[in-house]
C-alpha cells in the first residue's frame, strides 16, 4: 500500500496496486470518497450537497484532517441552518465542535419572542384592580396610572437609544418621585409593590429556562448502567 506513489512498481496483488486491488478504507465510504473529489475539483452535482452529504463531509474531515473539506461543510451547514430543528442544530455543532454559529435559529427565535413579550408590557399596565380608601377620584386615578405607565415604564423598558432591563427600569420608575400626576399617593404604593413582584417578567425567565431544558434534554442523555463484575465474569465466561 505505501509503495503506491513511490518510483517503484507496486508489487501484484498488493492494495492499490491495480483496479482489482483498490486500498481499501473502512471508514471511508463511497458516498464519502465522491465528496472529497467534488471538493478537491470543486465539482458539485447541480443540486448541491444534501445534508447527509454535509454530515459525511465533517466526518471526513475529521478523520482525515481536511480543513478546505470541513470548512465547506460548515459553510453549506450555516446556508441551510434555519431548516433545521434547533437541537439537532446544536447536536451537530457539539459534535464537530463548530464555533461559527451556535443554534442562531433558536436564538433568534427566543429573542424574537422575548422582545413581543417586552412589547405587550410595555403596553399593557398592571391593572389597579382597587383604589384606596382615601383615593377620591377613582376614574381621574386610572386614567393618570396609564399615562403614566405609558410615559415613563414603557419608554424605560422599548428606548431606542437605552432599553433597560426590568430591574433598572423598575428603579428609574420608582424616581418619578412626586410625578405622578391625579394618581393617588396610597394607590402608587401599592401599584409598585404589585410591578416590583415582576409577575409578568417572570414569563420570560420562564421561557429562557423552558428552552435550557428541552435543549438539555434533547443534547444530554443519561449513561448506560455500569456491569457489575459478577456480570463481567459472567460475560468473559461467555
Amino acid at each position: 500500500m505505501f509503495a503506491v506513489g513511490g518510483q517503484s512498481r507496486p508489487i501484484e496483488g498488493t492494495d492499490g496496486s491495480s483496479d482489482d486491488h483498490p486500498i481499501i478504507i473502512p471508514e471511508l465510504s463511497t458516498n464519502m470518497f465522491k465528496l472529497y473529489l467534488s471538493v478537491a475539483y470543486n465539482s458539485w452535482k447541480p443540486e448541491g450537497p444534501t445534508h447527509s452529504d454535509v454530515i459525511d463531509l465533517l466526518r471526513f474531515s475529521n478523520k482525515f484532517m481536511s480543513q478546505k473539506t470541513r470548512d465547506i461543510a460548515i459553510h453549506h451547514l450555516h446556508e441551510q441552518r434555519f431548516r433545521h430543528k434547533p437541537y439537532d442544530l446544536l447536536a451537530l455543532c457539539l459534535e464537530f465542535s463548530i464555533t461559527k454559529f451556535f443554534v442562531p435559529n433558536a436564538l433568534v427565535d427566543v429573542k424574537e419572542l422575548l422582545d413581543e413579550h417586552r412589547r405587550i408590557v410595555a403596553c399593557e399596565e398592571p391593572p389597579l384592580i382597587e383604589h384606596a380608601a382615601c383615593c377620591t377620584n377613582n376614574t381621574a386615578c386610572s386614567i393618570d396610572w396609564w399615562q403614566l405607565w405609558w410615559n415613563s415604564m414603557a419608554r424605560f423598558l422599548r428606548d431606542g437609544r437605552n432599553p433597560q432591563v426590568f430591574r433598572e427600569a423598575i428603579n428609574c420608575f420608582q424616581e418619578l418621585g412626586f410625578e405622578i400626576g391625579r394618581v393617588n399617593p396610597e394607590c402608587w404604593k401599592m401599584l409598585l409593590q404589585t410591578v416590583k413582584k415582576g409577575t409578568a417578567f417572570h414569563l420570560a425567565y420562564d421561557l429562557i429556562e423552558e428552552m435550557a431544558q428541552q435543549l438539555s434534554a434533547a443534547l444530554i442523555t443519561e449513561p448506560d448502567q455500569m456491569l457489575t463484575c459478577a456480570e463481567l465474569d459472567a460475560f468473559s465466561s461467555n
